[in-house]
């Protein structure tokens, strides 16, 4: 068994650079060769100063590995789950009725259960030998279950639309990165077009995983945003922040020993003086939980452990601290705006990612973030940060109160939700992801 992101840059590099001429059949015992030289790679680690080398080597390496360590149900259930079921107060600029269709080519639900299919098809059919063919697996596929994709010829075109890359693309995209050591952990093309065209029958899948990849929330905000270089691509990363606040409110509705309540606007004593409070406020019978939420992801600078990781961290999501501490001390203050927040209760204070921060509670990487006492109790409110998978995750709890868990969290609030959650009992499936996973289609084939 290898990592998949070793698996994908030794694909990428050999398609990308590999030569056709005088090349015989590769064997399994080339691979090995080939993924043994890519583990005595050399990094900045060896060049680093020591009290940096070792965070920024742990940033690296997360970017690199732990995104691919993720649970394949929460991922695709989670893009049906925001995309296609979450509503917003407000209409949203470009995620409308009709953005799905307009940029997949699809419903959001059939775009997932297509990539859903076709890595089912290349890890289940061996002799396939790691390759998708639309004329044998598209062709006699049922379409009855899906709402928007009717015929082989619409599901191949989506495919070869979003899906598909080959050979000379994949050259055109080798840029040797700025310091050569950092390149296995920059972007790897296959995970925005995982199949190849141009090596026999159908596309060759070098690294199925990516294909799940694709149809994850972190795929569709690539797709959907066209990495932000269109007007619309701008948009609708922007629209992305409400719809991903809304959605993090139908996750703390689960909670059913607490009321979760949105923004509150509130004005100050002096004249000019508002704003507006975190994006909810949940109140248990013995805890005020203060939730701030940011749908922005790590950069490429927090990816390859760049020098200035700190005040990259500080800005996002470390920008929501000061927000969760003026709301806090509003609270304290007994500002009218926050009445019905009972002010005795302790409080406790959560920003919530759409992608992990890693590493982020960590006091190394908590060290870049200015932290301001509440001026009326003397205190620094604890602060955890939790990814939304954690989120998902904790709103199911079933043995004790996910309340009594923070109340237990150490003064600094820096431990991880997930390390809170061991010996504990959950419900089997958070009701909102089997919500979005019973949407998505599977094009089982008639004869089945």
């Amino acid at each position: 068994m290898y990592g998949p992101w070793a698996l994908a840059d030794a694909a990428w590099i050999s398609l990308a650079l590999g030569q056709e001429i005088n090349r015989a059949p590769a064997q399994p015992r080339d691979l090995g060769q080939i993924l043994g030289s890519y583990l005595a790679l050399d990094d900045p680690f060896y060049k680093e100063s020591p009290e940096e080398k070792l965070t920024r080597l742990l940033l690296r390496v997360a970017g690199q590995q732990f995104t691919w360590q993720v649970d394949d149900y929460f991922e695709l259930s989670r893009a049906v789950a925001i995309l296609a079921q979450t509503s917003t107060p407000e209409p949203l600029k470009v995620i409308g009725p009709d953005w799905a269709q307009d940029v997949l080519g699809c419903s959001v639900a059939d775009y997932v259960g297509l990539a859903r299919y076709i890595w089912a098809t290349v890890t289940s059919v061996p002799d396939l030998k790691g390759r998708f063919i639309p004329d044998m697996m598209l062709a006699p596929a049922d379409y009855s279950t899906f709402t928007s994709l009717r015929s082989a010829a619409e599901a191949t075109a989506v495919v070869e639309r979003h899906f598909v890359t080959d050979a000379d693309r994949l050259r055109a995209t080798y840029r040797p990165a700025s310091d050569p050591l950092l390149r296995r952990y920059d972007h790897n093309p296959l995970r925005t077009t995982p199949l190849v065209a141009g090596f026999g029958d159908g596309y060759l899948v070098p690294v199925p995983a990516a294909v799940l990849s694709k149809a994850s929330m972190l795929g569709l905000y690539y797709t959907g945003g066209e990495e932000n270089l269109t007007p619309r691509g701008k948009a609708f990363a922007n629209d992305l922040g409400p719809l991903f606040e809304a959605y993090v409110g139908r996750q703390l509705d689960l909670l059913d020993n607490a009321t979760a309540f949105p923004e509150i606007k509130w004005q100050g004593d002096k004249k000019g003086e508002n704003g507006k409070s975190v994006d909810w406020i949940v109140v248990f019978p013995d805890l005020v939980l203060l939730v701030e939420v940011k749908s922005a992801r790590p950069n490429a600078d927090l990816r390859l452990g760049a020098e200035n990781y700190a005040e990259k961290l500080a800005r996002t999501p470390g920008e929501a601290f000061p927000q969760i501490e003026r709301t806090d001390r509003l609270i304290s203050e007994g500002n009218p705006a926050f009445a019905q927040i009972p002010p005795q209760l302790p409080r406790r204070g959560m920003v919530v990612t759409m992608e992990p921060f890693h590493l982020l509670n960590t006091a190394e990487l908590r060290a870049g973030i200015q932290r301001t006492p509440n001026p009326v109790t003397g205190e620094t409110i604890p602060i955890t940060t939790a990814s939304i998978h954690e989120l998902e995750h904790a709103v199911t709890i079933t043995d004790t109160s996910l309340s009594k868990l923070l109340l237990a969290d150490p003064p600094n609030g820096a431990l991880t939700l997930q390390q809170l959650f061991t010996g504990h009992e959950f419900l089997e499936h958070n009701p909102v992801l089997e919500e979005g996973w019973k949407a998505i289609p599977f094009p089982g084939h008639p004869q089945s």
